[in-house]
């Protein structure tokens, strides 16, 4: 029970006092009833019965569309965060009666899981090659379907509503097979090809890397200048001349097939030692200093780089027996090292381009596991080349350059390196045959437009077509810019752990079948039986179950006459076609799948801000291609959650925190509060003191709601009347409206941090520092159906249903408390409380609305003076609370208007004075306040002063008629 303290309260008559009584606790003890409170809602069933209930009401729908979080690992701060502020949307739209069914979901196929299986092999003493395909993607299902089981706990702890019973898992039949079914769209629009391109591979994971895998470190690479020695018809005698290359790769130097320079840029011989050096004149100087140590030189006349096109030079590893040409390069520069550029087809992507055009060997001297090819010859020293690794064997090149005389520097190079987001490890580019969407070619579709051009016109709102609502705004620029700039999208992997690229490639043509009776054959026989169902029956040698019957005779084919493709899909297909086989109310097999009742596109998607290259991205670019339209109405982003310094946490630096030690620490609802807090637009600091200082916001809401239950314990909603209010609870109805109605602008507006802060305000500084502390003398001393008491009861009411309601969305766990405590149901099946605006008692012709705005403008200003002095007087050593004083209060003249001689009382109560005296009309602008110990009588019941208690009992008559 809430303590009766009687502070202040003489003798027997504090018993006599109305004083807050309610079973809501003082101490929360979140850690410890939050996880009781999450099982309780599972088992009454909330979400369901909330979905029920807004579906009778014909509700309209809003649909926050998952990214699936990766089945691998404990949930960190950054799911905390995102999943989060998804809930806040969903519970936010359930409140404002919508209907917002909610799927949660998983992404569980690609690299990392296959990565961790291989990881478990190795401990077994095996590879990947060493079990099967079924085996392999067993295993991984296996560890993906633990992950999930643990994800979903750490998911339902957050507090967050969804259809937990029915998850989409990109790893379920109907999932894969409606992935199978997108893809299948793009082949039919003939956006789908195989082509030999030059892309980033991992040798690690020996498989093409997509944009979205890849990360960024700081490395150590060695630089080279190497010596090409040209080729051509010279006297006997003549000085040798050598084109300077620079590379921060040797170990590409087997793969080099040509030189590029700059068209228009001018290149120059510098005479050292003997031999002629050609670079580029613009880095002659810093060439001299830097390699030649500032030896003595001196400068030939110099030529147009498109002059030395076609002048032939000796392979610096090969020599004679392999001479190369100079080419014209594009993207040559003379930012950095010489202005010729070491060009291998094999692993540079412009390099590929240059060779493509100029007709180079475009074959990759380098396999997958990263180790050179058995064709590759050996140096001109005899050392064997094929079969090394290609970043051990780098040695060995520079040395034998450094034997030969063609090494004229080496040097560390730190830079930054693409790497593998999961294994570490350095990526190469390597030329192999990959498939493709193609993002120039223009779709009839599309109204002629290119994949690229309809994206950006999603994206921006051009050419009258609406716009994706980016929130923040910057998030428009930030993905357009990516789909501008981008190459074709790579599709293929080389693994076993996802969805097949299920195109079979007639031999004839060398075309993909683009019939869609085969594509809806095979996505009937994965919605069955998985993804095995496709490569299970190649290496089985039951090729022709992939095709409809009779489909091959019709067409006068046999299975040997097409090619069945092994790759798997880049896993952010997988989650970036979920627009259309989780949003759509039936999957690609006609099973129903999930509840969102097939409201596509979502109204929303919700993700970190790394996503504009993931799942943002490969979401748009799917659902452009096969549906015309972006997958979301509006996009918000996160920032990161880092630390105090804005560092990213690291193991490394001890920055860091789990969630496990803070839910052990504060409970769901403090950390919610922290998140709800926060400017996600940016990233968002973590430190113990922003959590204390959550902990302390925290204790506000909950202490505004004890004292609200407190003293409405025993006071009916049906005893409540809103009309003939007093003036002071008039005027905290009109605020609370304002207020509650400022605070759902700021939800609408995905703006949760500035609707925390207005509540956070208004029940500090409006409630608790004011009404209630003015109130509290009715509510604890009135007879307990006085006029006036039963008027503020019937405000806190109000005030009580709005805070809980519209606080709901970001504490799910007390708000459901402190409304089960007064109401014995759960709030979260209800909806936001809105004061009505006509119960207010606020006039609506707007003069007298500015005007009554106005009076307590000046009240509050009259308050605050009356504060002032008294506190000085406390400060001064004369003591006492304001109730020992009265007041003489000067008005100025712009007040006066607003105060009367006959607001003697208002400002008593709005001072919390035991007396007041107006004098009006003073000064222009003028609030004067004399304060004064009263020096009448006080009552021993509610210690206000009286010129002389006139009741026989020797209290007040107020205290006299309520003890009676």
């Amino acid at each position: 029970m809430m303590a009766e303290q009687q502070t202040g309260v003489q003798g027997e008559w504090g018993k006599t006092l109305q004083l807050p009584k309610t079973d809501f606790a003082m101490r929360a003890n979140l850690p410890q009833r939050e996880p009781a409170w999450v099982q309780r809602w599972l088992e009454e069933g909330v979400y369901e019965k909330l979905r029920a209930k807004r579906v009778a009401a014909g509700a309209g729908k809003y649909i926050v569309h998952l990214g699936p979080p990766y089945a691998n690992g404990n949930f960190h701060m950054g799911h905390v965060l995102t999943y989060v502020l998804k809930d806040f949307v969903v519970r936010h739209k359930f409140m404002a009666g919508l209907d917002s069914p909610y799927a949660p979901g998983w992404d569980c196929h690609g690299l990392p899981i296959e990565w961790k299986i291989e990881l478990e092999l190795k401990k077994e003493g095996k590879s990947k090659y060493d079990v099967s395909k079924a085996e392999l993607r067993q295993r991984c299902r296996d560890y993906a379907a633990k992950w999930i089981g643990v994800q979903k706990g750490e998911w339902q702890r957050l507090g967050a509503l969804g259809d937990w019973d029915k998850p989409y898992m990109t790893m379920a039949p109907q999932n894969e097979a409606g992935t199978v079914a997108e893809l299948g769209k793009m082949v039919q629009r003939g956006l789908v090809f195989k082509a030999l391109r030059s892309t980033q591979w991992s040798w690690a994971e020996e498989t093409a890397m997509a944009e979205a895998e890849v990360e960024y470190k700081e490395v150590v690479s060695t630089q080279v200048y190497v010596a090409c020695k040209v080729v051509r018809n010279q006297e006997p005698g003549s000085q040798e001349e050598y084109l300077v290359v620079w590379t921060t790769t040797p170990w590409t130097l087997p793969a080099n097939r040509a030189v590029a320079v700059k068209g228009d840029e001018r290149y120059v011989g510098i005479e050292y030692d003997g031999k002629w050096y050609w670079v580029a004149e613009a880095l002659a100087e810093g060439f001299v200093r830097d390699v030649l140590a500032g030896g003595d030189v001196s400068m030939g006349e110099g030529v147009l780089g498109r002059e030395m096109v076609g002048w032939a030079y000796e392979h610096p590893l090969y020599g004679a027996d392999y001479v190369g040409k100079v080419v014209e390069g594009f993207h040559v520069t003379t930012d950095s090292g010489t202005g010729l550029v070491h060009i291998a087809p094999a692993h540079g992507a412009e390099d590929f381009v240059i060779g493509k055009q100029v007709g180079l060997d475009l074959r990759c001297p380098v396999n997958g596991a990263g180790k050179y090819e058995d064709w590759v010859a050996p140096l001109q020293n005899g050392t064997a080349v094929a079969g090394k690794f290609i970043f051990s064997f780098q040695k060995e090149i520079v040395a034998d350059l450094k034997e030969r005389g063609l090494l004229l520097a080496a040097k560390d190079f730190p830079h930054s390196y693409p790497v593998s987001w999961r294994s570490k490890e350095k990526l190469i580019f390597r030329t192999t045959e990959q498939w493709f969407v193609a993002m120039d070619k223009p779709l009839a579709a599309l109204g002629g437009k290119t994949l690229r051009e309809a994206s950006l016109q999603r994206i921006y709102g051009r050419d009258g077509v609406r716009g994706v609502e980016w929130v923040p705004g910057y998030g428009a620029n930030r993905i357009g810019s990516m789909i501008e700039g981008r190459p074709d999208w790579c599709i293929s992997r080389q693994r076993a752990w996802g969805v097949p690229i299920t195109i079979v490639v007639d031999k004839a043509s060398g075309e993909p079948v683009a019939d869609a009776a085969v594509w809806d054959h095979v996505v009937a026989l994965i919605a069955k039986e998985g993804i095995d169902a496709w490569d299970g029956r190649i290496l089985a040698g039951r090729q022709a179950e992939l095709f409809p019957a009779g489909w091959l005779a019709k067409h006068g084919k046999t299975v040997s006459d097409f090619e069945y493709v092994q790759d798997i899909l880049d896993v952010w297909f997988d989650s970036g076609t979920s627009h259309a086989h989780v949003l759509r109310a039936e999957s690609a097999a006609g099973q129903r799948v999930h509840r969102t009742d097939g409201k596509r596109p979502a109204d929303l998607y919700q993700e970190g801000s790394d996503q504009h290259r993931g799942w943002f991205h490969s979401s748009l670019l799917t659902s452009v291609a096969n549906y015309g339209d972006a997958p979301y109405e509006s996009v918000v982003t996160s920032g990161f959650v880092v630390d105090g310094e804005g560092r990213k946490f690291s193991k490394s630096l001890g920055n860091g925190v789990e969630p496990h030690e803070l839910l052990q620490k504060y409970g769901m609802d403090i950390i919610r509060l922290w998140v709800g807090s926060s400017d996600y637009s940016e990233d968002i600091r973590y430190s113990p003191a922003a959590f204390e200082s959550m902990a302390d916001a925290y204790r506000r809401f909950r202490n505004t709601f004890r004292w609200l239950l407190g003293n409405l314990n025993g006071f009916l909603d049906d005893a409540a009347t809103l009309e003939n209010l007093p003036e002071l609870e008039r005027y905290m109805l009109h605020r609370l409206g304002k207020v509650l109605a400022e605070v759902r602008g700021h939800y609408e507006a995905f703006q949760f941090h500035k609707g925390q802060r207005a509540l956070y305000e208004f029940c500090g500084t409006e409630l608790s520092n004011f009404y209630f502390d003015v109130r509290k003398d009715i509510l604890y001393c009135d007879k307990v159906d006085s006029p006036e008491r039963v008027a503020c009861l019937s405000v806190l009411v109000q005030i009580f249903k709005g805070l809980v309601t519209h606080l709901a969305p970001l504490m799910p766990f007390t708000t459901d408390e402190a409304w089960r405590e007064r109401y014995g149901v759960c709030v979260h099946l209800g909806e936001y409380f809105v004061p009505d605006d006509r119960m207010t008692g606020r006039p609506d012709d707007g003069v007298t609305g500015l005007a009554e705005e106005g009076r307590w403008e000046a009240l509050f200003k009259i308050r605050s003076a009356a504060n002032f002095v008294i506190e000085k007087k406390r400060v001064a050593g004369e003591g006492g609370a304001n109730i020992d004083y009265k007041i003489e209060v000067l008005v100025g003249k712009d007040v006066s208007k607003f105060i009367t001689s006959d607001d003697t009382e208002m400002v008593r109560l709005v001072c919390g004075v035991s007396g007041t005296q107006l004098k009006l009309n003073g000064d222009e602008g003028i609030i004067g306040v004399t304060a004064y110990k009263y020096e009448g009588h006080k009552c021993p019941r509610c210690w206000r002063y009286y010129e002389k208690l006139e009741a026989k009992n020797g209290l007040c008559l107020r205290c006299e008629e309520a003890v009676a």
